[in-house]
């Protein structure tokens, strides 16, 4: 999360925090008004000022968080959210339709037409959005559209189960023609809410919002939704109603559950429903014998497919929770089909080409949408599709693979580290992607990790890739170590190794450690849904180089490998390590000055430095010592 998003949220936080709180102390606690006198003429302003200051400031905050890098992309969907919410609230309040009668009064201020304020398209519009995308996202696009549209319409109406009853109930922001079952509020207007935000994640749908907002991380999206309902619900604890916050939130969590439910239901179909999916009509794409018989070993078995050819990767997978290990099988399984099609020294090299372009054109096809008729492949390409990631990176590493395929040897150190980027770091960049994890500064450290885990890999497989005809140890250092590719091949055959030959090997060892200590800077800042696995994958492949030196530095005549015992105590070191570094972060991120200097920076761009004294003058109001 980049400082001024983190900013922004800490002042939205802040101010929503200082709003429930004065509610509570003046507006549950009445008498509190007698032991203060100078306080009511305050109080009874704070009603109107607090309600509108909070729609402008969440709506500065997520503008100022869309607009970050000159993203623009996101006016069109502003635009259309606030003229769709304006015209629904415009009928609402002049025949009824569709949220029953209603009208607002004058503390939210001036109106359009005398009938609806102007900050409330606004307010639409700051939760339509998040509702909007964190559907999109948490769904492959195997999910029909409508389907969408509806779930980002009950999210955003979840959020009315608490909006209304604190701000027609508690408090009368807007009036009820007649008293409905609901807090005073009539069920219609669920109806009306649940129809208007379909009609806006349409029209968000329409003006590509998930698109434009690319650059905005989930958990931001989360958080910010997380902090505007926190205002209404905050109240209505406030006015001892739990049960109906506890229900609502829960019924919140039960709406995205039932989206998870849905998408992956619907992946295991053949496809969905033309007149709704994403997909183009398009029949699947055929494939020549040899493919399908590749295709055909992996099927939709992929978790299984991950833990029979790759055992320190699921060892370290399994911290991921079930669906996200679902998906990142995925991406393995993508990994080692194109692997597989290089390597495979049966077939003829121009087989083998020919295979790799029918490969890569089936992949692209599956990127743009078009059935493949491969179902893993295709959910994966549109999850790599829907979380930003540019085809640009699969092409590198499918070039890189197919560079195998007639190996060439590696002449300098530049031309292995580019090796490795292209077969390994893109590997992390999708992963990256994968989990919204897209800061330049991260991806870097996501790179230097592919780095350091493909020498590992050449470190331990220097006898194995002899086999195949190929030295991944560049040219330049074998000729600085004076070891020849004949001696190579007689240490395999069981001569004495060289010191030329161990010494080569621990200075790639040295480069692989600084790439993984790189790494490292990034992986605490990593969150607790994607963090603790690479913490285990980084230090378990990280282990390997132990095995190899335990064996005298002989990778030529045997594999090294790293046993479960070993594995586990890796484990409990990578997830201390984790953690240790997760504090430190929170620490610093979270201190005192840092927090000063972030809201100093937002009031500053913002051009709302009045709030500074204002905040001061409430915490003084608010602390015990001061009354």
């Amino acid at each position: 999360m980049k400082s001024t998003e983190r900013a922004g949220l800490i002042l939205l936080a802040t101010f929503s925090f200082f709003a429930v709180a004065g509610y509570w102390f003046f507006g549950v606690h009445p008498e509190n008004l007698a032991r203060f006198p100078s306080s009511a003429e305050f109080y009874a302003i704070s009603f109107s000022f607090f309600a509108r200051t909070q729609v402008w400031l969440s709506g500065i905050v997520l503008i100022s968080i869309l607009s970050l890098g000159r993203h623009v992309k996101w006016l069109p969907s502003l635009l259309a959210v606030y003229i769709l919410s304006l015209t629904s609230e415009l009928l609402g309040t002049t025949t009824g339709f569709p949220f029953g009668d209603y009208k607002y009064t004058g503390l939210l201020g001036a109106k359009w037409f005398d009938h609806v304020p102007y900050l409330i398209p606004l307010s639409w519009f700051t939760m339509a959005l998040p509702s909007f995308v964190l559907v999109e996202r948490a769904l492959t696009p195997r999910v029909g559209k409508i389907a969408r549209w509806a779930l980002a319409a009950a999210l955003l109406t979840s959020w009315d189960l608490v909006l209304d009853p604190a701000m027609s109930y508690l408090v009368p922001y807007w009036l009820w023609g007649q008293s409905g079952s609901f807090y005073g509020m009539p069920l219609i207007n669920l109806a009306g809410w649940f129809v208007t935000g379909f009609v806006l994640a349409a029209a968000l749908s329409k003006f590509n919002a998930l698109q434009a907002v690319e650059h905005v991380s989930t958990k931001t999206l989360v958080i910010y939704y997380a902090i505007i309902y926190a205002l209404p619900a905050g109240m209505l604890v406030a006015a001892g109603h739990v049960l109906l916050v506890v229900l609502v939130t829960i019924g919140i969590w039960g709406a995205l559950y039932l989206g998870y439910i849905l998408s992956t239901r619907w992946s295991k179909e053949d496809g969905s429903d033309d007149d709704t999916s994403e997909y183009d009509d398009s029949e699947p794409t055929h494939h020549s014998p040899k493919l399908d018989d590749r295709l055909e070993r992996i099927a939709d078995r992929t978790g299984e497919y991950f833990e029979q050819h790759s055992r320190s990767f699921s060892f370290a997978s399994g911290l991921f929770m079930p669906e996200d290990r679902v998906r990142v099988s995925r991406l393995y399984a993508f990994c080692r089909m194109s692997d597989d099609i290089a390597d495979e020294q049966s077939v003829a090299v121009s087989e083998r080409r020919d295979m790799m372009k029918e490969w890569a054109k089936l992949v692209e096809e599956s990127f743009d949408g078009v059935h493949s008729g491969v179902h893993w492949l295709d959910d994966l390409m549109a999850d790599l599709r829907s979380h930003g990631l540019s085809f640009r990176v699969i092409r590198e590493l499918l070039d890189a693979i197919e560079s195998d395929i007639e190996f060439r040897p590696i002449k300098a150190q530049k031309d292995l580290a580019d090796y490795s980027y292209g077969v390994a770091s893109t590997v992390g960049i999708m992963m990256s992607h994968m989990f919204d994890e897209t800061d330049p500064w991260i991806q870097e450290r996501a790179i230097s990790l592919g780095l350091g885990m493909q020498l590992t890999n050449i470190l331990r497989d220097v006898g194995a890739d002899l086999e195949l005809g190929r030295v991944y140890l560049p040219q330049e250092w074998l000729q600085r170590y004076d070891v020849t590719e004949a001696d190579l091949y007689a240490m395999k055959e069981g001569s004495p190794l060289s010191e030329g030959y161990i010494a080569l090997l621990r200075d790639l060892e040295g480069h692989a450690s600084i790439a993984y200590r790189k790494a490292w800077e990034a992986i605490p800042l990593l969150s607790w849904r994607f963090g603790p696995s690479v913490a285990v994958a980084a230090e378990v492949y990280r282990g390997i180089h132990r095995s190899i030196s335990r064996n005298g530095y002989n990778n030529l005549s045997s594999r090294a490998y790293t046993g479960l015992l070993r594995k586990s105590f890796l484990l409990v070191g990578a997830l201390a390590r984790y953690s240790g570094g997760k504090v430190l972060v929170a620490v610093q991120e979270w201190s005192p000055k840092s927090i000063q200097n972030g809201v100093r920076e937002l009031l500053q761009k913002t051009r709302m430095s009045w709030m500074v004294p204002f905040m001061v003058s409430m915490i003084h109001v608010a602390n015990p010592l001061t009354w």
